[in-house]
């Protein structure tokens, strides 16, 4: 299923790295833990908190693709006050990255949102 950890290492020769590159961990952790997610097989499970992140995004700011993989660059409007002088600007908040299989489901929800965003108005939410 998953990859052994030799095989993400760094293959020789590579110019400026003279061996692989290792990861170096503390033995000991020194952090409380806090909170404890359950997972189950065949289940969405949670990696932390009650659920995966809040993203909010006004700009799909860069899109691409390498093989298989496509990519988005989501980014969102920003107001600050720096000094006297109020300043906009837009800043990234998240990359998306998917295999195509999961971008065309994505793109098949979205169409389906479409649709519901045309029918007449109702009080029910959806």
């Amino acid at each position: 299923m998953g990859r052994d950890i030799q095989s993400l290492r760094i293959p020789l020769p590579v110019p400026g790295v003279e061996k692989p590159r290792e990861a170096v961990m503390a033995d000991v952790s020194s952090t409380t833990l806090s909170e404890v997610t359950w997972s189950q097989a065949s289940h969405v499970s949670g990696s932390g908190g009650h659920g995966g992140p809040f993203v909010h995004t006004d700009w799909i700011g860069n899109h691409g693709h390498s093989g298989e993989v496509v990519t988005f660059t989501l980014e969102a409007h920003r107001n600050m006050t720096i000094g006297d002088k109020m300043v906009q600007d837009r800043v990234v908040v998240a990359h998306l990255q998917m295999p195509v299989h999961t971008m065309r489901a994505l793109k098949n929800a979205i169409e389906q949102v479409e649709l519901l965003l045309k029918q007449p108005a109702s009080d029910e939410k959806n």
